[in-house]
């Protein structure tokens, strides 16, 4: 159960991506009443946030977020960074929440100079249902309440310790294909694909909601409890263990992990 919402400063958004647009939805879903502004940069998404919250308002551009805003949330795309906070001019008092995955802490720091407060996190569009996880670098009691109350945040100290979350977040995709590729082949099967879809859907709901019912349990424990010694659990889990795809998956967050790392760099 998400945690009460706490008293917010003015809000604004450099970059109304999907991100930005979940973390408004659960704001607004939790109570917020605070004005919020968002950068016009995607018109569409703005558009439709602001049509359907009175709150949201588009500024006209993104120098009017940070001019009418005290948490100033940067929700640009890594490769855009430098260029678009470059032409941005902060206030000593400006709170600066970046959530740009692959600048590092100290960079970050001298872009938004003199802003005096920066933080790091990385939500996920879970948050839309105050319903996700946030790893948050620094430790900061306002941000840690805000994503509180969006779901769970994850007060972290260390940086790398942060970068290692940040690549966790990679599977998102993978998890969905996984369920597109049963569902097609229950299709493939004769299965109509409204009720491929309900039953898997149904399924991974009941399957996400163990950890939080059995809080003492590992995944490794869930894992051999959800499979009978030779039943068809143990032999798809023999059969894709076998296939390397646990190893494989180890290696790819190993190389996403790289390259958060690469571009901390900057």
């Amino acid at each position: 159960m998400a945690a009460d919402l706490p008293h917010l400063p003015s809000l604004g958004f450099v970059g109304t991506g999907t991100i930005s647009a979940a973390i408004i939805e659960g704001l607004v879903a939790a109570g917020l009443d605070t004005p919020i502004l968002v950068s016009p940069r995607n018109a569409d998404i703005a558009a439709d946030l602001a049509a359907r919250f009175a709150t949201v308002e588009i500024a006209k551009d993104n120098q009017a977020v940070l001019d009418g805003s005290d948490l100033v949330v940067l929700a640009v795309r890594p490769q855009i960074a430098a260029e678009v906070l470059a032409e941005l001019r902060f206030r000593p008092d400006h709170r600066v929440l970046s959530l740009i995955a692959t600048v590092s802490l100290d960079w970050l720091g001298q872009a938004t100079a003199p802003a005096a407060k920066v933080t790091r996190a990385v939500p996920l569009p879970p948050v839309a249902r105050r319903q996700g996880p946030t790893a948050v670098f620094p430790a900061d009691p306002l941000v840690c309440a805000l994503f509180d109350a969006l779901g769970t945040a994850i007060a972290l100290d260390d940086e790398a310790a942060f970068d290692v979350f940040s690549a966790a977040t990679a599977i998102m995709g993978s998890y969905f294909a996984f369920a597109h590729t049963i569902t097609a082949w229950m299709e493939d099967e004769g299965v109509g694909p409204d009720k491929a879809h309900a039953f898997m859907a149904q399924m991974l709901e009941g399957l996400g909601s163990a950890p939080k019912a059995s809080p003492g349990r590992s995944f490794a424990e869930l894992s051999d409890e959800h499979q009978t010694k030779g039943g068809i659990n143990e032999q798809i889990h023999r059969a894709v263990t076998e296939k390397g795809v646990m190893t494989n998956l180890d290696a790819a967050l190993d190389g996403v992990l790289a390259r958060l790392r690469a571009g901390r760099g900057k």
